[in-house]
C-alpha cells in the first residue's frame, strides 16, 4: 500500500532542516526585537559595537529568511505552511525561557548571529536551482 497526498514523496531531511531554520528565524526575530529601537533598548546596544551587532544580526535574519524561501520549493506547499506556523507558535516560548541577562546582552546578539548563519549554511545544501 502506497501513501498518497502531500506526505507521499516528502524528503524528511529537507523537512527537518526547514523546520529548524524556521524556528531559528522566528526565535531570532523575537530576540532582536528587544533591541529595537536602539534608543529604547538595553545600554549594551547604544555603543558602536552594539550597533554593529544589531545590524549584522538583522542582516543574518534576512539572509536566513531568503534561504528559507529558496528551500521551500523542496517541500509540498501545505507541509511548509504548517512548518512555518509551528515555528511562529513555538519559537517565542523559546526566547521567553531564556534568562533576561542573556536576552538583553551582546551574548544574545551573538547567539542570534551564529545560529542564523549556521542555519543558512545548513539550508543552502537543500536548495535546488
Amino acid at each position: 500500500m502506497s501513501a498518497t497526498g502531500p506526505l507521499a514523496d516528502i524528503d524528511y531531511q529537507v523537512l527537518a532542516g526547514f523546520q529548524g531554520g524556521a524556528v531559528i528565524a522566528v526565535w531570532s526575530t523575537v530576540m532582536i526585537s528587544g533591541f529595537l529601537p536602539r534608543a529604547a533598548g538595553p545600554a549594551v546596544v547604544r555603543g558602536p559595537v552594539g550597533s554593529v551587532l544589531v545590524f549584522f544580526s538583522a542582516l543574518a535574519i534576512f539572509v536566513l529568511l531568503a534561504v528559507l524561501v529558496l528551500a521551500a520549493p523542496g517541500l509540498p506547499w501545505a507541509v511548509s505552511t504548517i512548518a512555518v506556523g509551528l515555528a511562529v507558535l513555538g519559537a517565542p516560548f523559546l526566547a521567553q525561557a531564556l534568562p533576561g541577562w542573556f536576552r538583553n546582552s551582546r551574548s544574545g546578539l551573538l547567539a542570534v548571529l551564529t545560529s542564523c548563519a549556521a542555519a543558512s549554511y545548513m539550508l543552502a545544501s537543500f536548495i535546488q536551482i
